[in-house]
Order: structure tokens, then C-alpha cells, then sequence
């Protein structure tokens, strides 16, 4: 029993410390749901699109995760540099989670 507690207590310590490329991710959990042992969405950012700039470009981000340890930079701005792109038309994001095990979170920023 005391084993069972203490793996109920590191898993949701792992949850809870994810951040990001946790369930849901930079996503909304109300705009996706959240799966039970597989999770894998995409969503629009709540950003505006803007008209005046042509989706021409687009580049992508990535964060990965596993247990309670991140790494990798899915910020809009990594984004932009990875893709050329100087002006931004919209954004998305794709998060794919097992469990909070290994998450996978991805920000792509479309442009010129």
C-alpha cells in the first residue's frame, strides 16, 4: 500500500510540474479536452488573424518533455525565426501527451 501511494504521489507530482508540454499545453483544455492516456490536438491560437499579412511561410517550435523534465524553446518567437517569418497571419498549436510521460508540444506561427 505504501508503494501504491507513493507512485500516486510522483505521478501527480510529474503532472504538476510538466508546465507547457503538460496536458493540454499551451492549448486550452475547454477548446480540446483532455484524453485519458493519449492526447494528441490542434488548436488555433486566441490570437486575431491578420488580413493584411499572406500565410505564405510557415514555421515551427518544439518542446518535449518526459517525466519531470522539459526542454526546448516552442515560444511564437522560435517559431518566427525557425519559418523566415517577419510578419505573423496566425498561429497554431499541436500538443501530443501519454500520460504525462512524454509530451510533445508545438507552436507553428504562419507568415511572411
Amino acid at each position: 500500500m505504501k508503494k501504491l501511494m507513493f507512485i500516486a504521489a510522483v505521478a501527480a507530482l510529474g503532472i504538476g510540474m510538466t508546465g507547457c508540454v503538460g496536458a493540454g499545453g499551451p492549448c486550452t483544455t475547454s477548446a480540446l479536452g483532455i484524453g485519458g492516456i493519449i492526447d494528441e490536438n490542434r488548436a488555433p491560437a486566441s490570437f486575431n488573424i491578420d488580413n493584411s499579412v499572406k500565410p505564405a511561410k510557415c514555421g515551427r517550435a518544439t518542446s518535449k518533455g518526459i517525466v519531470l523534465y522539459t526542454s526546448g524553446d516552442s515560444s511564437i518567437k522560435a517559431a518566427m525565426d525557425n519559418g523566415g517569418i517577419t510578419k505573423v497571419h496566425h498561429i497554431d498549436y499541436e500538443v501530443f501527451n501519454i500520460f504525462n510521460v512524454f509530451s510533445k508540444a508545438t507552436t507553428i506561427v504562419w507568415g511572411e
